[in-house]
């Protein structure tokens, strides 16, 4: 299955959310996760970027506690 023939970009972003969001909390890539961020940015709607956000909210709190 090639991405530019079979499925669109805003379909793929809708049925990959889950995984796009946990390579964003989780990956060990920065390169990775900066094109997972591009995707649900350019492609995920205003409810995936939402999420992205509380999430990176999340992320900064807990390195400013540690």
């Amino acid at each position: 299955m090639s991405l530019a023939t079979d499925t669109n970009p805003d379909e793929y972003v809708r049925k990959n959310r889950e995984t796009l969001v946990k390579i964003i909390k989780h990956g060990n890539d920065d390169f990775v996760r900066s094109l997972a961020l591009a995707a649900i940015v350019e492609f995920g709607g205003e409810p995936d970027l939402e999420k992205v956000r509380r999430e990176i909210d999340r992320v900064i709190e807990m390195e400013g506690a540690a």
